[in-house]
């Protein structure tokens, strides 16, 4: 009986010797989040298994940036799932930078950081190195520098979209009509082209004045008043044969550069044509006294500066929004600078939605107002009567088309307010009229919060570190094996 539970016993002891070896050399994780955002979508996991080469991807980054941006755990664990999920076709390297020249990593588009870190009482800056390079079909894309993995699956997933249709020659896929002042293009615009270059859309200017429209493209319009009749007709004529296109326009020209005094359009063509289908741009003015911007001002007398609530530079809540749609993925509040309000006709276009209101607190102003923000203009309407207004709206069939009443929000405004969202907006509203809503939806994965909180002190992190691998590694494994040898006696008493 004896030698019967010694045999037992030393039984035991092998199975859990077993299981702490093979368990070190499996990969398997858990995803807990209700919306399984550390998993790889279906989108994903089918375009991995449809790919017609293999995927490289390099990760160049620094030894220790892992200590200053803990989230980085999950970028590893990401790239290992994209691994798994490819059979074969998906190959992951890690490049220590330490390695390379800084001339050599920034030739390849890889940007460092900065980061400020105290070290025995010494302040030390530390640069710092975490890009992807990713290659496929002989193109490449770099993502310069990542601390976590909120975008990773849209990037990834972008950038071979991308680099497939550029080697298979399917330039048109990725391409879009733009129409917008010549003259402000490179100034007041001059982030437009940019943000989609980066979105890996090729934007094909179009020269005023225009007899077609390209059927085939997403059309992309920014303002209204610089157009001609027989361009607006060629914009009807593209409407009219189900063309699928996005307008920032307001009902409103405003003086940017000087006393942002507004002025209403008159005999504007292009607002014109979107009345016609049903989009009626007012020239009135939308404000809200309570979802608004504080702009910093200087002191009428010049002795510093005050921040004021400006009422005409609305923020447009979640609550503001047609939530669910992918135009608005991975939403964050927009900033609207003097927009307009917008009436849809349903009797003329039975397909149009709104989509996007003023708050609760808001109204519309018309004829003769000032827009100034020293003003005292809360003051003023105590006693209106508010209603929210729609300042964007839309219509899915026959064809897609996006009217935001704001041709301003996509300017260099957003430098005073810091909205680069509105940027992605645009950036989204392309995608959707690009018919993209999958890879749109891919934006909307939100990740938790770091495992561990950002330490000043590094001698701390390292503490912390090996005070969780103690108890992981050992005082766990170990309450285990005390846990197992405790039933084990007992039921050798028992008998």
């Amino acid at each position: 009986m004896k030698k019967e539970y010694r045999l037992q016993f030393l039984l035991f002891v092998l199975m859990l010797v077993l299981i702490s070896l093979v368990s070190s050399k499996l990969y398997f994780r858990f995803d807990m989040t209700k919306e399984k955002n550390y998993t790889l979508s279906a989108y994903t996991k089918e375009l991995l298994l449809n790919l017609e080469a293999s995927v490289k991807v390099t990760w160049f980054k620094s030894p220790n940036v892992d200590v200053f941006f803990p989230s980085l755990k999950y970028l590893n664990d990401m790239l290992s799932e994209y691994k798994r999920c490819s059979k074969g076709n998906f190959d992951v390297s890690v490049k220590d930078t330490s390695s390379l020249s800084s001339e050599a990593v920034n030739k390849l588009g890889i940007i460092p950081r900065e980061i400020e870190a105290q070290d025995n009482a010494v302040k030390v800056i530390h640069k710092l190195y975490s890009g992807l390079m990713i290659e496929y079909m002989g193109e490449t894309r770099v993502i310069p520098f990542v601390d976590d993995v909120d975008s990773l699956e849209y990037d990834i997933a972008r950038f071979i979209l991308s680099m497939r249709d550029v080697t298979m020659g399917n330039i048109q896929t990725g391409t879009v009509s733009l129409i917008a002042d010549p003259a402000l293009l490179e100034s007041d615009y001059s982030y437009v082209i940019p943000w989609l270059e980066y979105a890996d859309f090729n934007v094909l200017p179009l020269k005023l004045p225009i007899d077609t429209v390209p059927q085939d493209l997403p059309l992309l319009v920014i303002g209204s008043d610089y157009i001609d009749h027989s361009s607006a007709a060629a914009i009807d004529m593209f409407l009219q044969k189900e063309g699928r296109a996005v307008f920032f326009v307001s009902g409103n020209k405003v003086d940017v550069k000087g006393s942002w005094k507004p002025r209403p359009k008159v005999k504007d063509f292009l607002l014109d044509v979107l009345s016609y289908h049903g989009f009626y741009i007012n020239s009135d003015m939308a404000l809200d006294l309570v979802n608004n911007f504080r702009i910093t001002m200087s002191q009428v007398d010049n002795k510093g500066t005050k921040l004021i609530n400006y009422p005409f530079w609305i923020q447009i809540p979640l609550s503001g929004i047609k939530q669910g749609n992918p135009v608005f993925a991975a939403y964050r509040p927009l900033i609207s600078f003097w927009p307009s309000s917008i009436d849809i006709d349903l009797d003329k276009n039975p397909n149009l939605v709104p989509y996007v209101f003023t708050g609760n607190n808001s109204l519309t102003l018309i004829d003769s107002y000032s827009t100034d923000p020293l003003e005292n203009h809360f003051k003023k309407f105590e006693d209106a009567s508010f209603k929210p207004s729609v300042i964007t709206a839309g219509q899915t069939k026959p064809s897609r088309i996006l009217v935001i009443s704001d041709e301003y929000m996509i300017s260099r405004a957003i430098d005073y307010t810091g909205s680069t969202y509105n940027m992605d907006f645009m950036v989204n509203c392309v995608e959707y009229i690009s018919l993209k809503d999958n890879l749109l939806l891919l934006k909307n994965k939100k990740h938790s919060p770091p495992p561990f909180k950002q330490f000043e002190d590094s001698e701390k992190l390292i503490s912390l570190i090996f005070r969780a691998r103690l108890i992981s590694l050992i005082f766990l494994p170990l309450f285990i094996f005390i846990l197992g040898l405790y039933v084990f006696i007992k039921q050798r008493r028992l008998r």
